[in-house]
């Protein structure tokens, strides 16, 4: 047969380990992949596979289920430990296909019934070809082929050790999926790496995809890949998350932006773990979990018709709940220093020491913005104060800047200024006013505090809900300001 020089390098740099009793099989496999460009070693036995495993380090291998020594099902499920990103095509017998189907299971790439035509046998192997190269990528790309750096849930508080068990416990379930539900920038990526790293699918990839911000035209290809031709820019096969994932974690963030109509396939393709191309009749099976996420209502989506119900059920058996920052406080002195470390180590120089007094204004901050707006204020703060130290005056919160168009004036005053007396009538349906001569706000709020114990009469829950803040920040603020056996 005449092959074009193209043909001849379907697969090149790619090696290949063959496994068949049959040696006039193996060496026909073996001739047929090296004439397309294949590094190919042959093996006849299970335990001769072992070595030739170890030798060749192959990118794929193409393995018969009977074995004189043993059984290829063995090879399959011992290479999915030491090699998890490696696709396995299996060889079967005829009226041995339910052990086939059985291999699908086991995470096989695919599978080929005797007797076959070469042809046929190249197609697999090049499309299991373009999986090992594709899922070596995705590693590059999420730095699976150097160190990572742990990953680390910050905090010691009661909330966030509570946390940290259930992500463990999650990682080391067989469950294939999570649902992970909370405000935005309380850290639902992070968690979604924690439950892959911790769990035995580490080695293999970790995909994220934000639903939200990709067109719905292309999502559903990003999902699950397209097939040569499917519609007018399709030249080629592309192989989509579903496929580089196998095994490993795919995390489908702000999942409450999905279409409709993604969400259905979405839904078959985890209620039989296999999907079709986008112009594709073969159904491909899938092995990976899938975490997903979303900052909305889900059950205000289901019932105003925005996200489907059963999608959610089926989702939602291992949900997690994270916590927003204002319930985890005692966490955010830890979270601070954290952050202020790892952003001067970017900048090569070293980190700021955070008073206690500035820690203590950071802890009484409502935090609407959560761990995200934390680590966005001390980054401001670096780059506006560029000293080796941050103190109280220095931090500026978003709800600072946005009503006054630039950091509080008074935070910056060197000389306390007087302060105006303050009656509850001034502040009456928010008509209260800066005075011209300006006050000094730490004053201010110690007089607050006092007069909400007063109309309290001492009862911290009800002086806390007079302004409006929670019993555990009214408790801060008393001490803060030596107030609490007052």
């Amino acid at each position: 047969m005449n092959r074009t020089k193209s043909e001849d390098m379907i697969f090149k740099d790619i090696r290949i380990l063959v496994v068949d009793d049959e040696e006039i099989l193996a060496w026909s496999i073996e001739t047929e992949l090296k004439a397309n460009g294949a590094e190919v070693l042959a093996c006849n036995s299970l335990r001769s596979a072992l070595a030739g495993f170890n030798s060749l380090n192959p990118d794929l291998a193409i393995c018969d289920l009977r074995l004189p020594d043993g059984s290829g099902m063995e090879l399959l499920k011992k290479w999915r430990q030491e090699k998890p990103d490696m696709p396995v095509i299996m060889i079967t017998a005829h009226g041995a296909v339910e052990s086939a189907v059985d291999s699908l299971r086991f995470g096989a790439f695919d599978y080929l019934q005797k007797p076959f035509d070469m042809k046929s046998l190249v197609a697999a192997a090049k499309r299991a070809a373009e999986m090992s190269t594709l899922r070596q990528k995705v590693s590059r790309l999420s730095g699976h082929e150097k160190p990572r750096e742990a990953v680390n849930i910050i905090g010691d508080s009661k909330v966030t050790e509570a946390l940290r068990e259930k992500l463990r416990k999650v990682a080391a379930s067989q469950s294939d999926t999570v649902f992970i539900l909370g405000a935005s920038g309380t850290g639902k990526e992070l968690a979604a790496r924690a439950i892959h790293e911790w769990s035995d699918r580490k080695r293999a990839p970790f995909v994220e995809i934000n639903c939200a911000s990709i067109p719905e035209n292309l999502l559903e290809s990003e999902l699950f890949g397209f097939e040569k031709g499917a519609f007018t820019d399709a030249r080629e096969r592309k192989l989509g998350l579903f496929e580089m994932a196998q095994d490993g974690t795919i995390f489908l963030d702000e999942i409450g932006e999905m279409p409709l109509k993604i969400q259905a396939k979405l839904l078959r393709a985890l209620e039989y773990r296999r999907f079709k191309r986008l112009g594709g009749v073969r159904d491909i099976s899938f092995t990976a979990r899938i975490v997903a996420a979303t900052n909305r209502n889900v059950l205000q989506e289901i019932n105003e018709g925005r996200f489907r119900s059963d999608l959610y059920y089926r989702l939602s058996a291992i949900p997690i709940f994270l916590p927003d920052l204002c319930k985890r406080s005692e966490d955010i002195p830890q979270l601070a220093i954290h952050f202020a470390e790892s952003i001067a180590r970017t900048q090569g120089k070293d980190a700021p020491k955070i008073t206690s007094k500035a820690l203590h204004k950071l802890m009484s901050h409502s935090w609407p913005g959560n761990i995200r707006e934390l680590k966005n204020i001390i980054q401001r703060t670096m780059v506006f104060h560029d000293e080796n130290q941050i103190k109280p005056e220095d931090i500026a919160f978003d709800t600072d800047i946005m009503e006054l168009g630039e950091p509080t004036k008074a935070l910056s005053q060197s000389q306390p200024m007087a302060v105006p007396a303050a009656k509850s009538s001034d502040v009456e349906d928010g008509q209260w006013t800066l005075p011209d001569s300006g006050l000094n706000l730490e004053d201010l709020e110690k007089r607050l505090l006092q007069e909400a114990l007063e109309k309290a009469r001492h009862n911290q829950t009800k002086a806390a809900a007079l302004l409006g803040i929670s019993r555990h920040t009214f408790r801060y603020r008393l001490e803060k300001y030596d107030l609490a056996q007052a």
